[in-house]
């Protein structure tokens, strides 16, 4: 007699399962509704075995096996679900394989996917894998390769796929041994040990690039998302190596210059001059700047060694930049110097405020904002008998809307004007206007606001009424927009 050949396989099918059952200690899936179920499914169909699994008499059992038929369907419907999903939507086709393979995953190990599903579902796994990849999440790509194998088995699709999550991983794992020298470089304190640190890192990248290389070459899957957007991650590291090397530099650079800047915004002590009660004469100021331009040259001495040291880092345009601005230094302690020349006139005006220049040029690192606040001028005597006059002088760029501002610590009046009172002999004498806003005064600060239109010259006098005490102090101060601050 002649046995069909769906016959022997129904039989082995049931044995399978029989096998399962005695091993699970199950005896209830030895109903043969079962086994005729799982022979349908495997044999013909999936949805074949519900007429069979309709019979079981165990309501439980029953619904456990028909939900097989049910979880099939979800994952087919996931999977065919994807032909109408755009190539570019891959969030979509990422939640539609992983819920085929989560529907898939929970079915009995005995029941077979056809395979035309398990085609579809492999390559469709595979696709969104190497997305996967090219993101970055290789995690992920692990996980859902691991669980792909479990359902669709080892198809062609997968065993590629593993290659590339292979390639992958070591050009991940190297890149990130780099990051974390990188890292440590960008820890190092000393400069010289830093750059050499910098170094090193170029150096490695150079031999670990030539690695990458030949692995990538011998993979097989060179030409895969993964694959490239892995070594394109990869090559990224010798720029941002570049990037931080460099600005390294930049920061040295600029630390000369920040101390250029802190040099010429240095005070004299107070109480240091040489005259009454130590109060500074205009030679003492003249000394002073004389010695802060002399700081200035040798800071950037120091800088240019540095250049000379590094020549191919440090650019001749950062030197120019720094050049320029330690020759606008220079150029406002000329300014200075030229004013403390003519020593009569400058006499004549009162006491002098310090540091003698002020501006927006030099902003108060203290300041909230500090573009919008130069650093103060300060002035203070004791033992006053009647009004004292000073004097200072302030840089505003024209068309510029800068406010000066002075304050006292106590109420006493202040009046501000456009030239040299000669200790107040010519205020009534020539009728000078008192340049102070007094609508816009807030407490003890007097403005005078759009300072630059109002003061003919870079200088400004000012006179202090006596109050009710016999000293006083306060401070000039360049304000971007007093008003506004004042608010």
């Amino acid at each position: 007699m002649k046995i069909n050949k769906y016959c022997i396989l129904s039989l082995a099918v049931l044995a399978v399962v029989l096998a399962s059952c005695v091993s699970s200690g199950n005896a209830v899936d030895s109903d043969p509704a079962v086994g005729n179920g799982v022979t349908a499914w495997n044999t013909r169909d999936p949805s074949a075995a519900s007429a069979h699994w309709e019979g079981i008499k165990d309501a439980s059992k029953q619904k456990k096996w028909l939900n097989y038929v049910t979880l099939y369907e979800d994952g087919r419907k996931a999977l065919d679900s994807t032909d109408a999903i755009k190539a570019s939507n891959e969030s979509r086709l990422l939640a539609a394989c992983n819920t085929a393979l989560s529907k898939f995953s929970a079915l009995d190990p005995v029941l077979q996917l056809p395979d035309d599903v398990s085609e579809k579902g492999a390559t469709l796994t595979a696709e969104r894998i190497d997305k996967l990849l090219a993101s970055e999440k290789i995690s992920d790509a692990k996980k859902m390769h691991g669980t792909a194998v479990k359902v669709y088995g080892s198809h062609e699709a997968l065993t590629s796929v593993a290659k590339e999550i292979d390639v992958v991983s070591t050009i991940s794992s190297k890149k990130a041994a780099l990051l974390n020298q990188l890292q440590q470089a960008d820890a190092k304190e000393n400069f010289d040990e830093k750059i050499a640190a910098y170094d090193a890192v170029l150096a490695k990248y150079q031999s670990t690039e030539s690695e990458v290389n030949g692995t990538v070459r011998q993979s097989g899957v060179a030409e895969t998302n993964g694959v490239t957007a892995s070594v394109r991650a990869f090559r990224k590291v010798r720029q941002d190596i570049a990037v931080q090397r460099a600005g390294a530099f930049r920061d040295e650079v600029y630390t000369y210059r920040d101390r250029m800047g802190e040099e010429f915004a240095r005070q004299a002590e107070e109480g240091s001059g040489t005259g009454k009660n130590g109060a500074f004469t205009v030679y003492d100021i003249r000394n002073h700047y004389q010695a802060v331009g002399k700081n200035m040259d040798d800071i950037f001495a120091e800088l240019e060694a540095f250049a000379a040291k590094y020549p191919k880092d440090v650019s001749a345009d950062i030197i120019a930049e720094a050049r320029s601005q330690k020759n606008d230094l220079n150029s406002k302690i000329a300014q200075i110097n030229r004013e403390i020349a003519v020593k009569e006139e400058i006499e004549s005006r009162g006491k002098t405020v310090m540091p003698l220049i002020i501006g927006l040029f030099n902003p108060d690192p203290n300041s909230s904002a500090s573009n919008q606040k130069s650093r103060p001028a300060k002035f203070s005597a004791t033992k006053q008998k009647g009004n004292e006059y000073w004097w200072g002088m302030v840089e505003i760029p024209n068309g510029r809307l800068n406010d000066l501002v002075i304050t006292l610590k106590d109420n006493r009046t202040v009046r501000v004007f456009d030239q040299n009172t000669h200790s107040g002999k010519d205020i009534e004498r020539k009728k000078l206007q008192d340049l102070v806003n007094k609508q816009n005064k807030v407490g003890n600060s007097w403005p005078v606001l759009n300072a630059g239109s109002q003061l003919s010259t870079n200088k400004y006098f000012f006179e202090i009424q006596k109050g009710k005490t016999d000293s006083y102090s306060g401070e000039v101060v360049i304000y971007n927009s007093f008003v506004v601050r004042s608010r």
